[in-house]
């Protein structure tokens, strides 16, 4: 066995020849570690590890190893392996012989230790410490970000479009699947802190952010309280059920299904007889319209046809014709973002539906990369792979990320997206993947917590947690679940309803509007977070784990938040009138009773039906200023 150290300013990395294995460290401590596993490789269906390294290059932040291995007795394989230390990273590039399908990498924390990262979840999980995924491709559906974060201040960045697989078991397991050249990064910060800011000014901070209105009032979409069934005539009545009961809103969003056939993108006449009397009401009503789009052109399209023939749909990975893509609407084809023809075409249908009739924005739905077509057999990946084809080159991620870019060049007042990968830097609203109307962390609203606690710290800073008391496909939501929805959502960068308060009743309505009101009140301080954001990476919301990184009762709070120096406790389970709260370091002031508590210490909060767990930082001379005024204004206390 031998080892070779690398060094750069505080990092160093230590390389154990054989078994491979690479040790990080900052100013001396260990903080992560490539281990020795069982398969290294994979080739012609066969696993290995490799059993001779040998040093081809080495410098002092810099070593090329020949890594050797073998299968079927005399056959030999190897792969070159390079690293390099540049300013508190590491970078890894795996260099592989043709005949090697992937090699595989595990890195884990040389001490136990907290891990974030990664993007929606089945179970949403806060941090990922008892998250454990199977070895599958990464793909971007719904917001999928190739980064993890440790609480040790080190993070793994996979970042480039490449198709890579991924297993989390207390450690990230990565091994790039496609090309024969493989890259990846670990991140080495001052402290946890630190090391997100470095992820994001290398994946870029918000080059925009959303248009004030948003940050201050909310969205009110048709969909769950029409789904398909929605109308010109429910569009009118949806209005004047708002201003009857007199609520704030910026924007009214017309949903799923307003066209005769998916991607013709033009109003059936049987159902909107016309488009625009019906926008002019909305903008009459002083708010704002947007209409739901997606990048799908299904079989029955008047459009499928003509895009076709012009080449503007992604090819089938093997034979010469457009790729057959299912998505939840049906069957058809799936534009070429990247062909500028396709995107000079698409941008025209929707400025014709401003033009025409109105519309301010829209809603970007789709883009998944798992809707991106790859050649399968039995539901597995074939190798070697076989992507579909696009005037671009495009990887089924890298499609993700260009579907946001040409919302954010074309349309990006007022748009909403759902998906995102390496797409920070473009600043558009992130609307949650579609919540159920439950409770939990299976996708409820505890999950839409944690969720947004894993996009502010993946740096997508501008949040909707979709849409209040959720999208009711299994569940109906009732009463109490809706008010507590509404509690915790309001105090969120971005707030949508779908389900309208005034399903339930009067009471309902009382506390719907008083906290819609209390977020339009500090819509201001919004606004402030909002620029800090952009310019300096500090999230709207943030999670205690963040902020306060040296307290370690703060790593695993996953049911509260702060906005700025506000904490927000919402309460995330079914008959509970109280909750236990955990205040940090410093002197809060109770919203509710205006006393002053002293930080750090667990206190319980009473909570009835209307009433969500506040507390302000005292030395926030503004924002405790502002929540006075809405006690006195909104609350009458």
């Amino acid at each position: 066995m031998s080892s070779i150290l690398l060094t750069k300013n505080d990092v160093s990395a230590i390389i154990q020849t054989w078994p491979l294995t690479i040790e990080v460290q900052h100013k001396g401590k260990p903080l992560i570690k490539r281990m020795m596993g069982e398969v290294d490789y994979e080739c012609f269906g066969y696993t290995g590890g490799f059993h001779s390294v040998n040093v081809e290059e080495k410098s002092e932040d810099y070593a090329a190893l020949r890594c050797s291995g073998g299968i079927w007795g005399s056959t030999r394989i190897s792969a070159t392996l390079k690293i390099r230390l540049e300013d508190h990273l590491l970078n890894v590039t795996w260099e592989l012989d043709p005949s090697i399908d992937y090699v595989s990498d595990t890195w884990v924390t040389a001490e136990k230790t907290h891990w974030y990262g990664q993007g929606q979840l089945g179970y949403q999980v806060f941090p990922l410490d008892e998250y454990i995924s199977e070895m599958k491709p990464f793909l971007a559906d719904n917001i999928q970000v190739p980064f993890w974060l440790s609480k040790a201040g080190v993070g793994v960045l996979v970042d480039s479009y490449q198709l890579f697989e991924t297993r989390f078991d207390r450690g990230v397991t990565i091994r790039g699947i496609g090309p024969k050249v493989f890259k990846y990064c670990i991140i080495v910060g001052e402290d946890f802190r630190d090391t997100r800011l470095r992820f994001l000014r290398r994946v870029g901070l918000p080059e925009k952010m959303p248009d004030r209105r948003l940050l201050t009032k909310p969205i009110f979409s048709t969909w769950v309280e029409y789904k398909k069934a929605v109308d010109q005539e429910k569009v009118v009545e949806f209005l004047e059920n708002i201003r009857k009961h007199d609520f704030p809103c910026s924007v009214i969003q017309i949903d799923d299904k307003w066209e005769k056939n998916y991607g013709d993108f033009t109003f059936d006449p049987s159902k909107f007889p016309d488009p625009k009397s019906m926008v002019d009401a909305i903008h009459e009503m002083g708010c704002l319209a947007t209409l739901w789009v997606y990048p799908f052109i299904n079989y029955e399209s008047e459009n499928y046809d003509y895009a076709k023939n012009k080449n503007y749909l992604v090819l089938d990975p093997e034979r010469d014709e457009p790729a057959h893509v299912t998505w939840w609407d049906g069957s058809g084809g799936l534009l070429d973002i990247s062909n500028p023809e396709a995107r000079r075409w698409f941008n025209e249908k929707l400025m014709d539906l401003k033009r025409n009739y109105g519309f301010d924005g829209f809603k970007f739905d789709a883009g998944d990369s798992h809707f991106f077509p790859v050649a399968r057999s039995d539901g597995r990946i074939v190798r070697p792979i076989k992507l579909g084809r696009t005037y671009g080159g495009l990887t089924p991620n890298q499609y993700t990320d260009e579907w946001l870019r040409f919302i954010s060049e074309n349309h990006y007042d007022f748009a909403e997206v759902r998906v995102g990968y390496l797409a920070q830097r473009f600043g558009i609203i992130a609307r949650e993947g579609d919540k159920e109307s439950t409770w939990g962390l299976d996708n409820g609203l505890h999950a839409a917590i944690t969720q947004a606690l894993t996009l502010s710290l993946t740096g997508y800073m501008y949040i909707m947690p979709d849409m209040i008391g959720g999208n009711q496909y299994r569940y109906r939501c009732d009463k109490e679940l809706f008010i507590r929805w509404v509690e915790t959502a309001s105090l969120m960068p971005i707030v949508e309803y779908s389900i309208t308060p005034w399903t339930f009743d009067e009471e309902t309505v009382e506390i719907a509007k008083k906290y819609s009101l209390l977020h339009e009140s500090i819509g201001g301080y919004y606004i402030s977070l909002a620029i800090e954001a952009k310019e300096k990476g500090e999230p709207i919301l943030c999670p205690l784990a963040l902020r306060y990184i040296e307290d370690e009762n703060c790593s695993c709070i996953n049911d509260e938040f702060l906005v700025g120096n506000l904490l927000v406790a919402p309460i995330v389970k079914s008959g509970s009138f109280e909750r236990s709260i955990y205040l940090p370091e410093g002197t809060w002031l109770d919203f509710w009773s205006m006393k002053e508590i002293k930080g750090p210490i667990e206190t319980v909060a009473e909570a009835p039906l209307d009433r969500l767990p506040l507390y302000a930082e005292v030395h926030d001379s503004w924002l405790t200023t502002l929540l006075k005024e809405a006690r006195k204004k909104i609350f009458r206390l």
